[in-house]
């Protein structure tokens, strides 16, 4: 006859190990997308730490005044860069108060020193037909006025407008040079058919700070 202590013990670990079994069967067969969850919620970060934040879209400086152009009070004119600086003194030292982009006519201005000869409100009509104000005059050569001027049309367009027009190309066979009744070879033209016009435009509002800025002789240094 069986002893009752060692069925009632046998009983009881047959009935552990089921219980365990069951539980490792309901483990294995729980969904995979929630066991997913469980393992991605205890992965630890990406390399890093926290995820940063969106960096604000950077702009390139304001070029500085051009070496070469001077000093004190005047304005700073690259016909190179197609920008002007409004130089003011600061404690005795030189300070950019302002520099923006312009367009040139279709006469570029000799590089040099000017001083201011003239200055008027406006409105009138430029050179290039365009209704200018705040108009600042440098020089006067001939029907060219070399100055700046305001106006509402799009830089840009300008440019556009004033850029030479090349002239269409020679008829003559490939790889001849055309020549003149003396015989001697002459560069191809790529000169503009555009009514010439010396003015540099500005936005409205830079010409209104550059006109506010200047008195009859203040100081203009062109550069390249």
């Amino acid at each position: 006859m069986a002893n009752p202590g060692t069925t009632v013990a046998g009983i009881t670990v047959a009935a552990l190990i089921g219980v365990g079994a069951l539980a490792w069967q309901a483990s294995d067969s729980a969904p995979k997308d929630r066991r997913a969850a469980i393992t991605s919620s205890t992965a630890p970060p990406p390399s890093g730490g926290a995820p940063q934040e969106p960096q604000p879209p950077t702009t390139a400086p304001d070029p500085g005044v051009p070496n070469g152009s001077g000093s004190g009070k005047r304005v700073v004119y690259s016909v190179g860069q197609n920008r002007v600086w409004l130089v003011g003194l600061e404690e005795g030292k030189d300070k950019v108060l302002r520099t923006y982009s312009v367009a040139p006519g279709t006469a570029l201005t000799p590089v040099g020193n000017y001083r201011v000869e003239g200055k008027t409100t406006g409105p009138q009509s430029g050179g290039d037909g365009l209704k200018i104000v705040n108009t600042v005059v440098i020089k006067r050569a001939g029907n060219l006025v070399y100055g700046f001027s305001g106006t509402e049309t799009p830089l840009a367009e300008i440019i556009a407008a004033n850029a030479p027009t090349p002239i269409a190309p020679s008829t003559s066979p490939s790889g001849t040079a055309t020549r003149k009744a003396t015989g001697k070879a002459t560069a191809k033209p790529t000169a503009s058919n555009k009514a010439k016009n010396a003015g540099v435009r500005e936005t409205v509002p830079d010409s209104l700070a550059m006109y506010q800025f200047v008195d009859i002789g203040t100081l203009v240094v062109v550069v390249a």
